[in-house]
């Protein structure tokens, strides 16, 4: 979930060290069909919900477990169901405690005795939520995204929904875990991929450097510059700075969509996947009852070719920095300088949160002037232009 060019934020997934499952709890309601409307900002989507009789707001992130806040967890006094080694995105890792959440309710459904972990990133606040609707409360419907209308639909009833079975494939999911969904996509006519669809990342595709690596044969991915740096945030923190590699990648497809000229950034330490992106294209149905993935696009083939600037920002240590610099930038920007304003707009105060609830520092521009700030305090202005 991209939000400034390049402040990731990432939610998700999460893999935990010793044998605990998420598939517990759920809905006793059958033969349901609810329309959940929701809000999509920045590449997330937000949804309210109540729990036991109280409104609060949640991120749906099909890439994580259900999550609460430790406060509200107290107020709730739930009861403690597990606790565990939790890893996030980028294989860091930390304590999070486990607990049961019951009388959550979505429109009219009912869940109850669903484990929810109670990790809470700080950037979670920015967004206002009390909490994660995630791939363990999903596992026994069938979810249906609409990205047009704004609505998410929860139902057991295949026959209320418009699905074509050629534009399915298969779904798969960690049944004895939280089942986070895997799904198919073909890459170039010739690889078939099996890969997460992670709503809480807001990119397109997520990908590492044993990837590319393990596809080098297939020509799949055309490398277009190399750098270095750190530029994504996950649970626990700003990734861990490395060798970059931007890369085009030929075609891919999913569903009846087609998708051609993608730019993707590697990552040496992540897992890959399908972000939300894929929703401002098409209808995504999940169909956990039957493991299938259904994908209808708006337009069967997209160009999704995009210009790209010569370095990634990010948010640490209080500040707007330069996360990643690619070749171009190399010598006139150095890795993790401090961006204090761009063009006439300041940024030598910015908090994470003004950074997640804003467009881009430089969304819809072409071409910025960045006032740069190094260690001893010395600034000094660079343009930069997106090619």
């Amino acid at each position: 979930m991209k939000l400034l060019t390049c402040l990731l934020l990432l939610a998700s997934p999460v893999c935990f060290a010793q044998v605990f499952t998420f598939n517990q709890g759920g809905t006793s309601s059958k033969n349901y069909y609810e329309e959940i409307p929701y809000e999509y900002i920045n590449g997330k989507i937000f949804l309210e919900g109540e729990i036991a009789g109280k409104k609060h707001r949640f991120l749906f992130d099909t890439g994580a477990p259900v999550a609460i806040s430790k406060e509200l967890a107290l107020q709730l006094n739930a009861k403690v169901l597990h606790k565990d080694i939790i890893d996030d995105t980028f294989l860091h890792t930390d304590s999070v405690t486990t607990v049961e959440l019951n009388d959550l309710k979505l429109g009219s459904l009912s869940f109850n005795h669903i484990p929810a972990i109670t990790l809470f990133p700080d950037f979670y606040n920015c967004y206002h939520i009390d909490g994660v609707i995630g791939s363990n409360l999903l596992r026994n419907s069938i979810i249906s995204i609409n990205n047009t209308k704004h609505v998410i639909v929860f139902t057991d009833q295949k026959n209320k929904l418009n699905l074509k079975s050629k534009y399915s494939t298969d779904l798969v999911f960690k049944e004895g875990y939280q089942s986070d969904p895997q799904i198919k996509i073909v890459m170039n006519k010739k690889v078939t991929l099996t890969i997460p669809f992670d709503t809480g990342d807001n990119e397109f595709l997520r990908i590492n450097d044993k990837m590319v690596s393990s596809l080098t044969q297939y020509a799949i991915f055309d490398t277009l510059t190399t750098g270095y740096g750190a530029s994504t945030i996950g649970l626990m923190g700003l990734q861990t700075a490395a060798d970059k590699y931007l890369f085009k990648v030929a075609s891919f497809s999913v569903g009846n969509g087609i998708f051609n000229n993608l730019i993707a950034e590697s990552n040496k330490d992540a897992i890959p996947a399908i972000g939300s992106k894929l929703l401002e294209y098409g209808t995504v149905t999940l169909d956990f009852i039957n493991a299938k993935f259904y994908f209808d696009a708006n337009t069967p083939v997209n160009d999704v070719g995009e210009k790209q600037w010569p370095l990634r920002t990010t948010f640490a240590g209080n500040k707007l920095i330069a996360g990643v610099i690619w070749q171009k930038a190399d010598g006139l920007v150095k890795q993790g300088e401090q961006i204090t304003a761009i063009d006439n707009t300041d940024y030598s105060n910015v908090t994470i949160c003004d950074l997640v609830n804003n467009k881009p520092p430089l969304y819809g521009k072409e071409t910025a002037v960045l006032t740069l700030k190094d260690d001893a305090g010395n600034t000094r202005k660079v343009t930069i232009n997106k090619e």
